[in-house]
């Protein structure tokens, strides 16, 4: 499929480059000389200089053979004029922007672009996957805050899969008050109990023995 990015920044750069990887014919438009040569050398011939708003540097794109324009500058109203300016002169099929705003989502989506990525989302989806696997939430501390009732999932190659609750050695005054499975249901935490994959474990924890009570419980095979 040919496309059409708009914008060669941090969105559009990656995205051309797997575009291109994934067999897609790809060209980038961009407002910066300097975003414009550096795709030159990584890509080959497939940037230009362009506004985003111009009809001319759309059309010099080939945007009336694109099978869709994405639209990924680092301005929401130039990202939304390009998807509308591609969608009524040049009949593009399949429009997509980033919406930096999450109050500009909204208005992207009622102006008729066909997807809309929220800036906000991708930086949470980053974030997630920067993040621990199976972290621990601390729910709430209790009394003079010595202990504090803690919530664990356990990873499903985690050593602790397919124990009974007491064959663990739990940190000393710790107590595990409910076992959560991973489609939702909840077991009783007696000593026979098994740990299956992806159970979550609320447990009563001493606050100085939290943290090795999550290495436990999360340590891999």
């Amino acid at each position: 499929m040919y496309l059409v990015i708009v914008g060669g920044g941090k969105v559009g750069a990656p995205l051309a480059s797997s575009l291109v990887n994934e067999g897609h014919e790809v060209f980038v438009l961009d407002n910066d000389p300097d975003v414009v040569a550096s795709l030159k050398r990584e890509l080959g011939m497939i940037a230009t200089i362009g506004e985003a708003t111009s009809l001319r540097a759309l059309q010099d794109a080939g945007a009336s053979r694109a099978g869709a324009i994405i639209a990924t500058t680092g301005s929401d109203a130039d990202n939304l004029a390009a998807c509308q300016l591609a969608r009524t002169n040049f009949d593009v099929a399949r429009t997509i922007a980033i919406a930096h705003s999450p109050e500009n989502a909204e208005l992207f989506d009622r102006s008729g672009v066909d997807l809309v990525v929220s800036a906000t989302d991708l930086v949470l989806a980053n974030l997630a996957t920067a993040l621990p696997g199976h972290p621990l939430i601390r729910l709430m501390p209790l009394a003079d805050r010595s202990q504090e009732l803690v919530a664990i999932k356990l990873p499903s190659a985690g050593t602790a899969v397919g124990h009974t609750l007491s064959e663990l050695r739990l940190p000393y005054g710790t107590k595990i008050v409910l076992m959560i499975t991973s489609a939702g249901l909840s077991k009783q935490p007696d000593s026979d109990a098994i740990i299956e994959s992806e159970d979550e474990i609320i447990a009563l924890s001493p606050a100085n023995s939290t943290t090795e009570l999550w290495k436990l419980l999360t340590e891999l095979r």
